[in-house]
């Protein structure tokens, strides 16, 4: 039986060709989303803020079972993110949770110390939109940032955030 409610699920793409794939499937009518971060990159002569898909080679999609077959015949879709053999289901909150982050600005990117928190310290923020969200801690040359995990594909944002604002969990 194939599902008639929209389900997010998760498209591996050709590599640098995310962008283009999203403008392929919204000319589809296929409702999408991929995470856009801005960042500063820097070359020999000047420097330019560009904006980069925050998952390379990921995007998402909000389809109906009707809809996989238009969905990946689209030039440049490689393949379903999948696990266990099926189609993975990506959650809602996890594609809110995404939007949330984008939206609010956090310095992040894929995968000061007063509390001392440690590498592989399990935390969970106290305030804001990203509130009694769990991660891990882990070092970066530029500070701490937090892991937040994205069960569903099995990939994790980094996200910098304030100490203030984390608590231990156990």
């Amino acid at each position: 039986m194939v599902q008639k409610e929209k389900i997010w699920h998760a498209l591996y793409v050709a590599s640098r060709q995310e962008k283009k794939v999203l403008e392929r499937l919204q000319q589809k009518n296929i409702e999408t989303y991929l995470p856009i971060v801005k960042t500063m990159k820097q070359w020999s002569d000047r420097k330019k803020m560009v904006e980069l898909p925050l998952l390379n080679g990921y995007i998402f999609v909000h389809i109906t079972g009707l809809e996989n077959d238009k969905t990946i015949q689209t030039p440049g879709v490689v393949n379903f993110v999948r696990a266990e053999g099926k189609i993975a289901k990506v959650r809602d909150v996890e594609i809110e949770r995404l939007k949330q982050l984008i939206e609010l600005g956090y310095q992040m990117e894929l995968n000061g110390a007063r509390h001392n928190y440690k590498e592989g310290d399990k935390v969970k923020i106290t305030s804001g939109a990203l509130k009694n969200i769990e991660g891990f801690v882990v070092e970066n040359k530029e500070g701490r940032y937090i892991d937040v995990l994205l069960e569903s594909i099995g990939q994790s944002i980094r996200v910098k955030l304030p100490e203030e604002i984390l608590i231990p969990t156990n």
